[in-house]
């Protein structure tokens, strides 16, 4: 999906479908568990989540 109209993938990205691309990794034993950083290559969005 790299090559869509820029429209289709700001309303793709509006809609919560984001491309992320990984930025950083921690990982974590037990209830902590990993957490990584992603960001949407089409908005520029960073944001976490537990892996």
């Amino acid at each position: 999906m790299q090559n869509l109209p820029p429209q289709l993938g700001k309303l793709l990205c509006w809609l919560g479908f984001h491309d992320f691309q990984v930025l950083s990794k921690t990982f974590g034993f037990g209830d902590g568990g990993g957490v990584e950083k992603v960001e949407c290559k089409r908005c520029g969005v960073v944001m976490t989540r537990r892996i």
